[in-house]
């Protein structure tokens, strides 16, 4: 077996079902067996988030403490374990010198992982990268208030404050610092899945522009956010497109006849080209039924431009960035399954015309706050947003930042949480993976949480939901 292949295989093994799932029961016994000792240090309190205010991982009660507790901690964990693992790849690839930069980054990843198991402060960054000032403010403001810890912090700033240091350690490293530490499992998911991708494509062909098609590409885009690297490794089901309908049980709110009705609106009554932009989430096959809906959008004369927005780094495991969206191109156009590459060909014909585009990276969507903090930190791209008719939000992470993670009732309506961020109309498509809703049925969490408490964690319950925006 070459090295590469024996990279790929450990680097599946993050997120292989039995050794992720056996590891995080181990270490979930180990912490429930020292819990009282933690939560009585750590004042940690043994209650569910408190209403309207921002999600946390100070009570034991939420997906925050669980996040901190167990997950990360893991994840870390097994990143350490793969990059030993694989470092005679990883010199192959960047040079004989990054066996001993892998090594300082395998120590900065443990300082990193004791220091969230002991509710360590937050340490500033002293890197030269842009945004190090900003971050280094924010740590500082909240060291004034007590709250610049894992437990004591917000959950979206500690969480992103995670990704940032891990992004650190790499940067520091001169042979490492353009390595995505995540793209292994991404790219190899993908390419597992190209069978089940070109299927589709083919039972998408010549899709006539009608209500039923526009929601099953919809929901297609949806019901994928399911493939998330870093909550699951269960793969998609091969007869996933079939099987659309039969998931509408576990749609608990469905707007996509809103959405559909909105944009037919718009095709028959705009006068400018309508533009459409997608927030993507997930890589792998998440991206793969993004770029299908936006071709279908396209095709349709639904809009006349798609545009598309990344992250700028190495995000929450698997999040898109520009890499994987050309790696993932470019995967299609050498794939020798027949329809599957004349996608590929579709879509790069379509950048070249630019009515898909890649927008230009912006470190916003890297950023530990809510999206009603764009007009303010990121204003060129608030108005780039409002020439939009339509902003598509992918995944559990847009939504938390639409609702700024703040722990509303759950059935506050789905606009009323936006903080006053509403450049255009916004839909969100999303597979709940936390704790913090909106625009729910009355009593619906209520019922839900009474027959599996654990049932926002688990990815199997979603939402369709829509604001507009009027125009004057």
């Amino acid at each position: 077996m070459s090295v590469a292949i024996r990279t790929i295989e450990s680097w599946t093994s993050l997120s292989s079902n039995n050794t992720y799932e056996s590891s995080w029961t181990t270490l979930e016994t180990v912490v429930h067996n020292k819990l009282d000792d933690f939560v009585e240090k750590q004042n940690i309190l043994v209650l569910y988030p408190a209403l309207n205010e921002p999600l946390s991982a100070k009570f034991y009660h939420s997906h925050a403490y669980k996040t901190f507790r167990t997950r990360s901690p893991h994840m870390i964990h097994e990143l350490i374990h793969s990059m030993r693992e694989n470092e005679e790849w990883i010199m192959k690839r960047c040079g004989d010198y990054a066996r001993f930069d892998l090594r300082r980054v395998i120590w900065s990843l443990s300082i990193l992982r004791t220091e969230i198991l002991q509710n360590s402060p937050f340490k500033l960054f002293y890197d030269q990268e842009p945004d190090a000032k900003e971050w280094n403010v924010a740590i500082k403001r909240l060291a004034n208030r007590e709250k610049n810890q894992w437990f004591t912090s917000t959950w979206l700033f500690a969480e992103c404050y995670l990704y940032r240091r891990i992004w650190a350690a790499f940067r520091r490293a001169e042979t490492l610092r353009n390595f995505d530490y995540f793209s292994p499992i991404k790219f190899n998911t993908a390419q597992g899945l190209a069978n089940l991708m070109n299927n589709i494509v083919i039972a998408t062909r010549g899709l006539p522009l009608n209500q039923m098609n526009f929601q099953l590409m919809l929901k297609l885009s949806l019901w994928s956010n399911r493939c998330d690297l870093s909550n699951t490794a269960d793969p998609p089901n091969d007869e996933m497109l079939q099987l659309i309908d039969e998931y509408d049980k576990d749609l608990i709110i469905d707007q996509s006849t809103d959405v559909w009705h909105l944009l037919i609106e718009n095709k028959q009554t705009s006068r400018q080209p309508i533009v459409i932009d997608i927030v993507f989430d997930n890589a792998a096959f998440e991206l793969f039924s993004d770029l299908l809906l936006a071709e279908y959008i396209l095709e349709t004369g639904l809009a006349q431009k798609v545009r598309f927005h990344v992250k700028s780094i190495p995000w929450f495991v698997s999040d898109v960035t520009a890499a994987d969206f050309h790696w993932m191109l470019n995967s299609f156009l050498r794939n020798k399954l027949v329809e599957l590459s004349a996608f590929g060909h579709k879509m790069r014909s379509l950048l070249r015309n630019q009515r898909l585009e890649l927008c230009s990276i912006n470190d916003f969507w890297t950023k530990p706050t809510g999206f009603s903090s764009m007009r303010q930190l990121s204003p060129c791209l608030y108005v780039e947003l409002s020439f939009s008719t339509l902003v598509i939000f992918k995944g559990d992470l847009n939504y938390r930042k639409l609702l700024d993670d703040i722990n509303r009732s759950s059935t506050t309506p789905f606009r009323d949480c936006f903080g006053g961020f509403i450049p255009t109309s916004i839909c969100a498509l999303r597979v709940i993976k936390s704790d913090i809703y909106s625009g729910m049925p009355l009593c619906t969490v209520d019922w839900l949480t009474e027959d599996d408490p654990h049932w926002m964690m688990r990815g199997e319950k979603a939402v369709i939901q829509l604001a507009v925006k009027t125009r004057l």
